[in-house]
């Protein structure tokens, strides 16, 4: 792969990685439920809870899923408007 398809690839994934989060907010604000609300569902301080949102942590997928699940929304609704 060159260079340049590896710059490609890179800011695509980071522009995957935004949108996420900002979903995430956006089914969050849609349901009227705040960072605290999530954060004390999920168990993190609302910090940590903060960072995730914000991209300061980084979001695995276990984590993800249980952000997922705390919104009620599934993972194939979630992604559904996503590229390949």
């Amino acid at each position: 792969m060159g260079e340049k398809a590896k710059e490609k690839e890179i800011e695509k994934s980071e522009l995957n990685r935004q949108l996420v989060l900002k979903k995430i907010v956006d089914r969050r604000k849609e349901l009227g439920l705040t960072q605290w609300d999530i954060s004390e569902q999920l168990n993190l301080t609302y910090s940590g809870y903060f960072k995730v949102e914000t991209g300061k942590t980084k979001l695995d997928v276990y984590r993800l899923f249980e952000i997922l699940d705390t919104l009620n929304i599934t993972p194939k609704k979630f992604f559904e408007d996503f590229e390949q």
